[in-house]
């Protein structure tokens, strides 16, 4: 079994094309970070108006 051929990266050096691969790896798109960032914040409430109310029991 052979491996996958390397994918087409530009860049003219060694170093760009490294540069260009890590860049596309780590890469988000901006709605898929507002998403996460949406989901976060709903927890943050969430917790927050849990931890008001237990306190208010008390």
């Amino acid at each position: 079994m052979q491996p996958a051929p390397a994918p087409s990266i530009p860049g003219d050096t060694e170093a760009e094309r490294f540069d260009n691969a890590v860049r596309k790896m780590f890469s988000v798109s901006k709605a898929d970070f507002q998403k996460e960032e949406l989901k976060y914040q709903r927890k943050q409430a969430r917790k927050k108006r849990a931890k008001k109310a237990d306190n208010t029991i008390h």
